[in-house]
Order: structure tokens, then sequence, then C-alpha cells
């Protein structure tokens, strides 16, 4: 039995003595009355019932959150500016100056801290930059006076920066993430500032702000010459559905599947999208190539946005926008056409944007318009593109970050901190991977995700709709169906059939690496000599029993497929965890969901989702049939006014810029200990080793791949999904 004085040191509860039993029953009984379910937010998703004290965010975390939106909100007022530009040309006095000034001089304050109180010193300069912004519309509403020809309602500009103070002031830093924008710059009538005059504008947000990975690819000999940005060509699409910011849609093409295969069948395919073997030939370049021929060989694939059909859209501002339910069809190509990475690629054959095929209303477009849809620049062709990716960034947003993260998460959290002691081994192996999670979901429901809130204004989904996809998605997930080893050759996109996948390639390698130290750390604990032995131990932890009947119980955590778990027979323990191999398996998704799979799809929302034209959150215009002739700057009237895109722009910059620490490393000071048993630290060394070896895999791989993939490089993974 183990000693009072070892009290401290990770144990299973049936090593301990009877007093320590008790003590550690005391400290769940307490836990239970702070962490807690509720339902009713988006039934039936398990949520947690408020905030529980001690998962609030810290004074670090809180630092390092301003340190990202201090650029923000430079680069917000220079967007700003620049839109008012050929108005105020230079009729600014220099009160207006000097109040900028003071702006300036602040933000440099904060961002370069001198002292190692560096922390205090961000709240204290943070403040200063408030007060100094706060002088600047009083500025130049005193510059105003007298200049009668500008727009009769730029003092209703001015009022719209006030407001912007104020709400920083007032709300923090995710205020200026909601309308403030419009309101500072909408008028009833007059100059259109936020309408976009070309794709162009678009790049105009980035007045201060870094330019992102998708607006800096690097331009190589077999990119295609023409006056797009790089990341609107076919060879970019078709690489975003392996290597973007969402690669869970891609599904492999089959004639068949078993029944535990998630792959698409070449029958469905055709009954919704009639594409045919003359169209994939005349794309493809090769001129004996059949459909079957292409699925037997495994290398037809589709990305079908089922779950957005019949889904009417939302207006904002009084302008309404369509989401979208489109067909893509990909083909990978080991030999493609000009244009291409000449090694092979993804390339994309046919697009149809709805679910269900008509002529004229849905027809089926192509890059090249062998179907004969009135496309000869391409307009409509760049446009289905963007409509798949905005498809795709619906779908981000709602089902792979929020639904397939965030929300996993979070009631595994309440269920751990109900049911394991702080002392539980597996309670101290998963604490750091719950860091903040709590927090930053709350405050998604309170500001970010409610009507009219930041994701309300950059999806075209109305917030019930978006409901709708969250719950329906959650009804198919099952927990074992996501094992990184197991879920790429459901879809049919493992390495069998599709040679190239960089997120793949990437994230199994994490995944390994996870999987092997929670086995080794658990070894610690539940030791035997045997398999037999080690699965006894698991059996006999009855604190590990209760949790699992916890995460499965559907008025608790309601964790669907589990189905390692055995029956029992028993009302109260309906199930056990017999087997520490599953045990492993479960604790490793945990895990990895936290950290990798979560930073694959925040992480990649400012490199890859910020440039609005190739990820565009919303449309505003219906879409094309057969007959609208469109010219490629017509597309632009489809895309979202110049505030939504800041919204989503700014967003992504916050969202993808906070790291509030890295995989594997739980503590800051290197000379201080996570675990106090020094047994983990020779484990905890392999597992920095194998990091290391993967950051320096994929930057090899990223030397030979069309542009780098780094949302799975280790040091830019955080532990927890704290962001």
């Amino acid at each position: 039995m183990q000693s009072k004085n070892s009290s401290m040191t990770p144990s299973l509860p049936q090593t301990l003595s009877q007093e320590a039993i008790q003590n550690r029953a005391f400290q769940v009984s307490v836990s239970q009355a702070s962490y807690n379910y509720m339902f009713s937010y988006i039934e039936p998703l398990s949520l947690s019932a408020g905030l529980p004290k001690g998962e609030e965010f810290t004074l670090e975390y809180e630092a390092k959150v301003a340190k990202v939106f201090l650029p923000l909100l430079e680069n917000f007022t220079k967007v700003v500016v620049s839109l008012l530009e050929r108005e105020l040309q230079d009729d600014l006095t220099g009160d207006v100056s000097e109040s900028i000034k003071k702006v300036n001089e602040a933000y440099h304050a904060l961002k370069s801290p001198s002292s190692p109180l560096a922390v205090i010193e961000d709240v204290a300069a943070t403040k200063a930059l408030l007060e100094a912004l706060a002088e600047v519309p009083n500025a130049i509403e005193g510059a105003l006076k007298g200049l009668s020809h500008l727009p009769k309602d730029f003092m209703h500009i001015v009022e719209g920066l006030a407001k912007v103070t104020k709400q920083f002031e007032s709300e923090g830093f995710t205020a200026f993430l909601k309308d403030t924008l419009y309101y500072t710059l909408n008028e009833e009538r007059g100059h259109q500032y936020l309408k976009p005059k070309g794709l162009a504008d678009y790049e105009l947000l980035f007045n201060t702000l870094p330019t992102p990975q998708a607006l800096d690819v690097e331009r190589k000999a077999w990119m295609p010459e023409d006056d797009l940005p790089i990341c609107l060509q076919d060879w970019y699409f078709g690489y975003m559905q392996i290597a973007g910011f969402n690669t869970t849609n891609l599904r492999g093409v089959r004639t068949q599947k078993a029944a535990h295969e998630n792959v698409y069948l070449l029958a469905e395919l055709l009954e919704k999208m009639p594409v045919t073997d003359d169209i994939l030939q005349q794309v493809s370049g090769d001129s004996t190539l059949t459909l079957t021929e292409a699925v037997n060989k495994g290398l037809l694939y589709v990305c079908d946005y089922t779950m957005f059909e019949g889904k009417k859209g939302a207006s904002l501002h009084g302008l309404h926008r369509y989401p979208e339910a489109p067909i893509a069809l990909f083909y990978w190509n080991a030999s493609p056409p000009h244009g291409y990475p000449t090694d092979g690629a993804m390339q994309p054959i046919a697009i149809q944007l709805g679910q269900h095929f008509n002529a004229d209303t849905t027809p089926i477009f192509t890059p090249n318009d062998c179907t004969n849809n009135n496309d000869v620049d391409g307009a409509k062709w760049l446009l289905a593109k963007m409509v798949v990716q905005n498809a795709c960034t619906i779908e981000h947003e709602t089902v792979a970050h929020l639904g397939a993260c965030h929300l996993v998460i979070e009631p595994i959290v309440v269920a751990s901190h109900r049911q394991l002691p702080q002392t539980h081994p597996l309670m101290v192996l998963l604490k750091p991977h719950f860091r903040f999670t709590l927090d930053i979901n709350h405050g998604a429901y309170t500001s970010l995700m409610v009507p009219g809130g930041v994701v309300a204004s950059v999806i075209s989904t109305s917030h019930q709709e978006t409901a709708e996809v969250l719950v329906d998605a959650y009804e198919k997930r099952r927990f074992d169906d996501q094992y990184p080893d197991k879920i790429f050759h459901q879809r049919g996109v493992s390495s069998d059939s599709l040679p190239s996948f960089p997120f793949r390639e990437d994230t199994l390698d994490l995944w390994a690496a996870i999987q092997q130290f929670v086995t080794d750390y658990l070894s610690l604990y539940y030791e035997g000599d045997t398999a037999e032995a080690r699965n006894k131990m698991v059996l006999d932890d009855f604190e590990l029993q209760a949790w699992v009947n916890e995460l499965v119980n559907p008025k608790r955590a309601a964790v669907r497929g589990l189905d390692g778990l055995t029956a029992t027979n028993d009302e109260k323990s309906p199930v056990q965890i017999d087997s520490f191999d599953y045990l492993c398996r479960v604790v490793a998704q945990i895990i990895y969901t936290a950290s990798a799979q979560h930073a694959s799809v925040n992480y990649a929302q400012y490199p890859l989702m910020s440039y609005i034209p190739g990820a565009s959150g919303t449309l505003y215009k219906p879409m094309p049939g057969r007959s609208e002739i469109l010219a490629q700057e017509d597309v632009v009237d489809w895309l979202p006014p110049l505030d939504v895109a800041l919204y989503q722009t700014s967003f992504a910059y916050l969202l993808a810029g906070v790291q509030y620490d890295t995989l594997g490393h739980y503590t800051d000071d290197p000379r201080t200990q996570y675990f106090t048993d020094k047994r983990v630290a020779p484990i905890l060394t392999q597992f920095h080793m194998n990091l290391n070896r993967i950051e320096i895999d994929i930057h090899e791989r990223n030397a030979s791949r069309p542009m780098p993939y780094v949302m799975q490089l280790p040091s830019l993974i955080p532990n927890s999904i704290s962001i």
C-alpha cells in the first residue's frame, strides 16, 4: 500500500490504503459540484455547464493573445483609412497626425517590453494604447470642421470609430470582430466603401499584416503564367484537398464498399453527377482513360458537400448569403498536363454546383469547358472552384474545427474531472491537454457563436442551419472510427491508392509518436509481465471504470462509438474497459485530437483561409447556369463586402496566431519537471526525440512538395485546444 508521504505520487486506486481511497473519492465529489453538463445549447451535444473555477485563462495567456491582437488593431485601423483615402486625401490636420503618433508609440511599447516583467508591462501598455486610440475620433472630428466637400455621412464614420474604441475598452480583444467596420463605413446611400472593385481589393486587407501563405507561394517553372494569384490556379485547388485547411472531405471512389468503409460509390456519383468517360479523357489528357479504369486503380476522388443541401442561408446588413452543396471530382494524375507538378497531382476534373444535375440550371463545369457551358474564358470554372472552397470553409468552421475538435474534447474534460482524482496517472497525463479548452469554448458560446456574432457574420448558413450541420455530424460520429491509422483506409485515401497526401503522411507520424508515448507512460502504472496481467490492472482500476462509464453515459459526456468497451449487464456501470491496448488507443486519440488534429485545422486559418477569393465563408449571389455569360471580373460579385472579408481575415489571424505551449513540453522552465514521477523522464525524452525527428522529416518532405505543408510540424502544435 502507498504511504501517506507518497500521497501526491500518481497512483492507481487499487494500490492505495482505504483512507487514501476515501480522500480521493472526496476530492472527486468536490469536483463533481463544479463540473457538470448542459444539453440545451445545441441539443443533443454534451457541453460544460458554465466555466468551473480554475479553468480560466491566465494572465500569461491573455498577454499572448494581446500580442496577436495589437497587429490586428493596427491593420484594422489602416484598412479603414485606406478605404477612405481617396475621399480624405490631404485634408486631415496635425491634430489627427499627433493622435495617430500616440497610438503608434503605445503600440510599439507593447510590442517591445523592456523588462522581465513583460506580462505586467503588456497590461499597462495595452491600457495606454486604448487611451491613445480613444483620442483619435475627437481629433478627426475637429479636423472635419469646415471641410464641407467631404461625404455628408463622414460624421457617421467618426461615430463608428468612437464606437469601436468603446467596444475595445468594455468587451476586450474580440470586440472589433463583430460588426464594427460595417457601422464605421456603412451609409444609407452614396459612396460604397465596402464593395470590392475587383479581386485585388482583397489583398488590401493585409495592410500591415504579414502576407499569408496563399499569396506567397513560390512560383515554379511548371506553374501557369496568368494574371490570377497562384492560389486560384487549378493545381492549387487540387492540392488543397490533400494539404489544405480542411482535408477531411476527400473520399476515394469505388465500385463497391465494405460495411466499415466510407468510400464513395461510382454508381452514387453518376446518379448525382453524370460525368462521362469523355469528360475525364478531355480534362486529364489521357484519351484512353475510362471512369471504371480510374476507379479500379484507386485514382478517382470526390468531395461532396451534401450536408448543405436544402440550406437557405441568412442575410447580413440586408444582403442575403447563399450556402451551396457542390460536388467536386478529382483524379490523381501521375503524369498531369502542363500547369501541374510534374511528379503527379490531384487534378480537378469537374464541378457540379448542386446535388441534382440539370443541364441548364445545375450543369457540370470543367476547366476546359468541354461540357459546353458558355465558359470560354473560364470565369464559371473559377467561380465553381470558389464555391467548392466556400463549402469547404463552412464545413471547416462548423464540423472539422468546432465539431470534431472543440466539442469532442469538452465533455471529456468534464468527465475526467468528475471521475478521476488529480493524482490518478491518467489525469496527470491528460490535464495539460485540457488546458484552457473550457474557457475558449465558453467564449465561443457567449460571443462568437451567438446569432449576429462573428461566426454568423463570416459564413452563409444561418445560426439554426449551422447547429443542424453540427448535430448531423455528431449523430454520425463514432469515436473508434477516428483513429488516424484507420480513418484514411475507411475513406479510401490511404497510401495503398493515393501516393501523395501531405496531411496524411505528416499526421500519421505524429499519431505513432503520441501512441508510443501514451503506451510507455501508462505501462509504468498498469504493470505486468503479460498482456493478461496488464489487462487485469486496467479492469481493477475502479476510478478508470467510473471514467469510461461517465464517457458513454448519454446523460453525461455522451461519447459514442467506444466499441472496445465490454458490456457488464450492470445498470449502474453498464460497460467496462478490460484491455490495456484499447485504453492506450483511447487516450492517444484524446491527446491527438486536442493537439495535432486541432492544429491541422486551426493554424491553417490565416495562412490558407485569410485571402477571401480562395476561401470565402460567404457567397452573395445564386449560382450561374449554362445560359449566363460571365467574365472573370464578374466573379467578385459573389464574394463578400470588405467588412465581412476583414472579419474573416482578422478572425483567422487571431485564431492562428496564438500558441500557448508546444506539444510534449509541459513546463516553460526546463529545470522544472511537470511529471513528479521520475520514471517518466526518460519516456518524455524519447517522446521529444521522436517529435524532433518528425520535424526534420516534414521539412525534408516539404522540400519536394509543390508548396510546404507546415500544419503538422510538432513545434507549431500546442498541447491543448487553447484558442
